[in-house]
């Protein structure tokens, strides 16, 4: 379920989603990625059920000034890219990021930046107005309270859910940022919780609410997610992947890879490094593309140590066409 408030025209990021690269024509590879996933940091407040960062070994980092300013450099270069803080951390805990924001928005970059929200502020909310963030995403879980706190461990519903409504408040008539929900459901989860009241009521506060499909397949072998694993929405199918096509990974340290499920940045799954490579040679790499024949054009999912636990028991894209009309 995906739902805009105003219509899909009001996504600062319409421009992408009904691009026919996007999903329709996406293979050959276009020029530049629609989007550079940056990872300001890999720490994190909580401990989610469903989030590979907890089974993972690598150091905790804060990335720096210059791969930042290597990436923002090049992508200014290229109309339409798009640039999204996400990753394996939080990135509000990076105590730099309103500056981090404010170089993208300098460059004329559009910037989306997930999280959780507990560590917003006011005082962060006014930065984002003042620099342009285009959008600011509330990740959550479930669609009750109960189901929230007992997916994202260590964070309480009623905060996440006070930080939100005071990003709208402060936000008030303004355009940007644009505020939107995310949340996935257990299939149970479905069952128990009113999936139309939810989107109903957080549209009141946001401009865009999507409710997808937990998955829990790359915590699979942590034991207290095993028991879980019954209560997803969806079989374990393969489907060709698109994000090969589409976006490129790069993590707090500058290491760039081909996909952003890895919490490990295994070396197996690095194409380069920022500074050593341009992302537009990183993108079209021998690398990338072997990849793109593995997952992209065949199933050889299994042959991969982290593709072989991505499934497709999401509905993302899904969700876009049927919210946007379809209108490719």
């Amino acid at each position: 379920m995906l739902s805009y408030r105003l219509g899909p025209e009001s996504d600062p990021f319409y421009y992408i989603f009904s691009d026919r690269e996007w999903l329709a024509d996406y293979d050959p590879a276009r020029e530049f990625p629609f989007w550079l996933n940056l990872e300001p940091t890999n720490v994190c407040q909580l401990d989610c059920l469903f989030c590979s960062r907890r089974l993972s070994t690598r150091p905790l980092g804060y990335m720096g000034d210059e791969v930042l300013e290597k990436v923002v450099r090049e992508a200014g270069r290229w109309p339409g890219a798009a640039i999204r803080f996400t990753g394996w951390g939080e990135p509000l805990l990076h105590p730099r990021l309103l500056e981090f924001a404010g170089r993208v928005k300098e460059e004329g970059i559009k910037l989306k930046i997930y999280t959780n929200g507990l560590a917003l502020t006011e005082k962060l909310m006014e930065g984002f107005l003042r620099v342009g963030l285009d959008e600011l995403q509330f990740s959550q879980q479930g669609i009750t309270p109960r189901q929230y706190e007992f997916n994202r461990r260590g964070a309480r519903s009623d905060v996440m859910r006070a930080k939100a409504l005071m990003a709208a408040r402060m936000r008030g008539a303004a355009p940007l940022p644009f505020l939107s929900v995310l949340t996935s459901v257990l299939e149970d989860e479905l069952r128990e919780g009113d999936s139309q009241a939810y989107r109903d009521e957080w549209l009141r506060s946001v401009d865009k609410v999507a409710i997808d499909l937990t998955n829990l397949n790359f915590v699979r072998e942590a034991p207290d997610a095993k028991e879980h694993l019954a209560r997803q929405s969806a079989g374990l199918t393969r489907g060709r992947c698109v994000d090969v096509f589409l976006a490129l990974e790069i993590k707090y340290d500058g290491a760039i890879e081909f996909c952003g499920q890895d919490a490990n940045a295994s070396p197996s799954h690095a194409i380069g490094r920022v500074g050593e490579m341009g992302l537009r040679e990183a993108f079209h790499s021998p690398r990338m593309e072997a990849q793109r024949d593995l997952v992209g054009r065949a199933l050889g999912h299994a042959q991969s140590p982290v593709c072989q636990n991505c499934y497709h028991n999401t509905r993302k894209y899904d969700l876009f066409k049927e919210a946007l009309g379809d209108p490719r």
